[in-house]
């Protein structure tokens, strides 16, 4: 008996009643440890899921037909130009030479001895086209001409070139200090002749042929035209020779002179010609092979993670045996082992484009044998993967598995339900423990009161015996 200083027999109540309910409490414990186990199982699954979706992203790339029928542009010397190409891009090879640069046109004015110096008020039209050789001008049809509005609190050099870039015209307005002066520089934003300028003025002063007020300016290079600002750069277009053919652009990003070829043109280098090569493009189909590859080498292990069993520990990992991880795996396996029904037997395995099992069940890319089928005119290699391919198969298959209710949402479901149950239990369990505990309370209280009395009793006895008159030894 444990006993301890106190009231009543001194019997210790707490202490016996903790280590009773202690043992009451297993259950409780066990429930515990089932839900632990549970939580594991849902991260585990959680685990595989991420998986699953990072392998059904590189499946996903697969089934897009376009990186299998990409095409690529290589320019001999990219410093003179670069280019891209689409798929309707004809597979060959050409000469180029980039003998110009298109550039767009700039007018300066006269040199003003302030930024604050006051110019003069009225408007400014811009018109834009092409100045042709015979002194006139034809406007650009696909461009209107804007009138900007120099008011009379705005006359100074910078608050025009503030209203000017403010009008979003189509021009670009700034002042360049040249040593002696200020000069206002306009240039039009876009390169090409056809984008030249032509700045008519309508003038407060009522004069605008003179070179006085926002006559200052005016530009107008036609025969008889006021040009009071000067031509700096001239409106220029893009010259190039393709195949001994010679092409003009307003832009140095030509699109529409070889189909399915877009040019970058980057320095004029005239006499000098440089080869264009349209190519297939096989490093997306490389690239989404071997990720493809590591994708689903990823999975396996994260499913031999969650379910391997340690044979030399003897110890199970959180989803060792499960069914639906068996599922998983078998399902996937089996889609990679097959043969694609209805293709050609040259073409209808992914081992025949290098994709092999391991012996640890992973796969493995020999990249020499899918660059062979690449490259092989005979071969269709979108049609492993494409339209009823193997990437097709695969998307559908693990999308089910991922979808809401699929296979992985229904076993999680299971074990949410099994943790709402484990909830219940342990709730009641708690109920049952608390009116367990209450009763070895009360009985012990009991007996420590029944001790308490039949120990007063004991002492009462022992004191009364003791007071009795010790019996004569004899007569």
């Amino acid at each position: 008996m444990i006993s301890s200083p106190g009231l009543g027999s001194g019997l210790d109540v707490n202490g016996i009643v903790g280590q009773l309910m202690a043992i009451e409490q297993r259950p409780l414990l066990l429930l515990t440890n089932k839900e632990a186990t549970q939580q594991a199982q849902i991260s585990a699954y959680g685990s595989l899921k991420g998986a699953l979706s990072s392998f059904q992203s590189s499946v996903k790339t697969l089934t897009n037909l376009s990186i299998f029928t990409g095409i690529k542009a290589n320019v001999g010397d990219s410093t003179i130009a670069t280019a891209s190409a689409s798929a309707n891009a004809a597979i060959g090879s050409h000469q180029i030479e980039v003998q110009n640069l298109a550039q767009a046109q700039k007018i300066t004015s006269e040199s003003f001895a302030a930024t604050s110096t006051v110019i003069g008020s009225g408007t400014l039209t811009i018109e834009f086209g092409t100045y042709n050789g015979d002194g006139t001008f034809t406007s650009n049809p696909t461009k209107t001409s804007k009138t900007i509005t120099i008011e009379s609190d705005q006359t100074d050099l910078a608050s025009i070139r503030d209203t000017i870039n403010e009008a979003d015209a189509g021009i670009t307005a700034s002042i360049v200090n040249d040593g002696s002066g200020n000069r206002l520089v306009v240039a039009s934003n876009n390169t090409g002749t056809d984008n030249a300028l032509k700045i008519t003025v309508s003038d407060d002063d009522s004069n605008n042929l003179n070179n006085a007020g926002l006559s200052k300016l005016a530009y107008d290079a036609t025969t008889g035209g006021t040009a009071n600002m000067a031509q700096t750069v001239t409106a220029q277009n893009a010259t190039m020779v393709i195949d001994g053919i010679t092409i003009s652009k307003s832009s140095n990003t030509i699109k529409d002179a070889l189909e399915g070829v877009t040019f970058n043109l980057l320095k004029a280098s005239p006499g000098t010609t440089t080869s264009l090569s349209i190519s297939q493009d096989t490093s997306k189909i490389q690239t989404a092979v071997s990720a493809f590859v590591g994708a689903y080498n990823e999975l396996v292990k994260t499913i031999s993670d969650i379910s391997r069993y340690d044979a030399a520990n003897k110890q199970a990992s959180v989803l060792t045996g499960d069914a639906t991880v068996r599922t998983v795996e078998s399902q996937i396996r089996g889609v990679l082992n097959s043969f694609l029904p209805g293709a050609p037997s040259s073409l209808n395995s992914l081992s025949q484009i290098g994709i092999n099992f391991q012996k640890d069940g992973t796969l493995q890319l020999d990249n020499t044998k899918l660059t062979s089928v690449i490259n092989d005119p005979d071969k269709d290699l979108s049609s492993l993967f494409t339209t009823n391919g193997f990437a097709v198969k695969l998307d559908k298959l693990v999308d089910g598995m991922l979808k809401s209710n699929g296979l992985i949402d229904g076993r999680l479901d299971g074990i949410n339900d099994t943790i709402k149950d484990i909830g219940k239990q342990r709730e009641m369990l708690g109920r049952r423990l608390e009116d367990v505990e209450k009763r070895y309370r009360t009985q012990f209280t009991a007996l420590d009161t029944m001790i308490a009395s039949m120990t007063q009793t004991s002492t009462f006895l022992q004191q009364q015996l003791s007071n009795l008159p010790k019996a004569s030894s004899g007569n």
